[in-house]
């Protein structure tokens, strides 16, 4: 039997991310021999892997990744089992991987049945060095053509944001964008403004508030107005354009996207947004 010395252990652990009794068994199995070990340990490396699918992804981060020029960017959510494993610079590192990745895509919504050989087996040696079930689960990216895409990530990855804002690239722009990124995910709103909620989201919203009335005791012929105020206060609530700007509650966001509009002579609009948190 071939000597074993403990810089070839080494060296084979390096080389394929795998745990120290399993570097050592293989190279046993394959009688020294370095690149036989190798390949062993890389077809149990998928076999543990398929074996660790079933197992529930709980932890994770959501990772994001900018364009240089401000024009796109994109979130990438990637999930494992533990908080641990979660914060480990091999899984981040895995995961801003993964984002890069989601941003090069044709597609803006990026899901698992996308992966490329590459990805599945940068992930695979995730499985394979943490032990725990590593799985990408989704990402999107967003681009524009004449403007800015911020993004921004909240409570240690727990929480991602992106905001596309058109007609600028300037710098105050890209401030503009990023204060809206963190205010999505600080505020959390449904919708980009009241013309983008659902006709029937909005008669079943005063539905509600009628119904409230009249179990308040408000007379019959009032409960279409009380119920058409408390609707506006839903829209303030739940439309981005029409929150309290949480830097300064005096304002509202449509109030400060026309002020940084007005300060650079430009035509501004909020495009769209995209709010990931972990496991949602």
């Amino acid at each position: 039997m071939a000597e074993i010395t403990a810089q070839v252990v080494m060296d084979l652990r390096q080389k394929t991310g795998a745990k120290m009794m399993d570097a050592k068994r293989a190279l046993v199995e394959a009688d020294g021999d370095f690149n036989k070990a190798v390949e062993i340990l890389r077809e149990r490396g998928q076999a543990e892997a398929a074996k660790r699918t079933h197992r529930a992804t709980a932890e994770g981060t959501i990772a994001a990744v900018q364009a240089g020029d401000h024009s796109a960017a994109a979130l990438a959510e990637v999930n494992c089992e533990t908080d641990f494993v979660a914060k480990t610079e091999q899984f981040k590192d895995l995961s801003q991987a993964l984002a890069g990745w989601v941003l090069s895509q044709a597609n803006e919504n990026v899901t698992v049945d996308d992966l490329d050989a590459a990805q599945t087996g940068a992930i695979q040696a995730a499985v394979s060095k943490t032990g725990e079930n590593v799985q990408f689960r989704r990402g999107i990216k967003f681009a524009s053509a004449d403007g800015v895409v911020e993004s921004y990530i909240h409570l240690g990855g727990k929480i991602g944001v992106l905001v596309q804002v058109d007609g600028s690239n300037a710098e105050a722009v890209r401030g503009l964008a990023k204060d809206l990124a963190m205010q999505v995910a600080a505020a959390s709103p449904e919708f980009l403004s009241r013309e983008d909620i659902p006709q029937a989201t909005i008669e079943k919203e005063m539905e509600i508030y009628r119904n409230q009335a009249l179990n308040e005791g408000k007379k019959e012929e009032f409960l279409d107005k009380i119920a058409t105020g408390r609707l506006e206060k839903y829209f303030k609530d739940t439309c981005l354009v029409e929150q309290p700007f949480i830097k300064d509650p005096d304002k509202t966001v449509k109030m400060l996207v026309e002020e940084v509009a007005k300060a650079n002579g430009a035509t501004l609009t909020v495009k769209r947004f995209v709010r990931y948190q972990l496991g949602q």
